[in-house]
């Protein structure tokens, strides 16, 4: 269990029904699904992103504006996109979020990973 210290979140997010965190100007938003509501919810946090990416090392910093959990990545879309350059990831929750150019060899290695260890 990942604890959040937050007096507006009573429950304490399950790692596996964490979809992302998100940086947006000063401040870091977790987004999950809530069992309990069966309804995807979202928080703020104090810690940085960064502070974040320390604490879940299983977890992939996409770019500057996301931690996202692998676990929960629906499709990859590569950069050979004619209509969008950069690699783009398919959550299970249906948001698309692209891959920056420093990140796409990273992750792209860390996709392949999981892919083999699909089929193996």
């Amino acid at each position: 269990m990942l604890s959040i210290n937050d007096p507006n979140f009573k429950n304490q997010a399950d790692l596996m029904n964490i979809f992302y965190l998100h940086k947006e100007s000063h401040q870091t938003w977790i987004v999950f699904f809530d069992n309990e509501n069966n309804s995807q919810q979202c928080v703020s946090i104090p810690d940085s992103l960064n502070d974040w990416e320390r604490q879940l090392p299983e977890f992939w910093r996409i770019n500057e504006s996301y931690l996202i959990n692998p676990a929960i990545i629906y499709r990859f879309y590569p950069a050979e996109m004619p209509h969008f350059p950069l690699p783009l990831v398919e959550l299970i929750s249906g948001r698309v979020l692209a891959v920056s150019r420093k990140k796409t060899k990273a992750i792209l290695q860390k996709w392949n990973r999981v892919q083999k260890s699909l089929i193996s």
